[in-house]
């Protein structure tokens, strides 16, 4: 696991659990597929595109550029839901 590092949504969670994020200030771009539990599923699936979290990810197998997000904290957002 990595330390929690604050990323951009660039394209909210589809139908899939697929959320694209945008890491700060490297602009790496991150899909995040799976979740250590649904409260973390629920608030990244609340976060419209524009909100900055803090995410610890983690690789999500062996699949190139998939990743698990282990811990979701929202450091600001746009119109979405705010709070630990």
């Amino acid at each position: 696991m990595s330390e929690p590092n604050a990323y951009t949504v660039i394209s909210e969670q589809n139908d899939h659990d697929c959320t694209t994020v945008r890491a700060h200030p490297r602009n790496e771009t991150y899909h995040v597929v799976e979740y250590a539990d649904e409260d973390a599923r629920d608030r990244v699936a609340d976060l419209p595109v524009g909100s900055v979290v803090k995410m610890e990810l983690s690789r999500a197998g062996r699949r190139s550029n998939v990743w698990r997000a282990e811990s979701v904290r929202t450091a600001h957002t746009d119109g979405g839901v705010t709070g630990e």
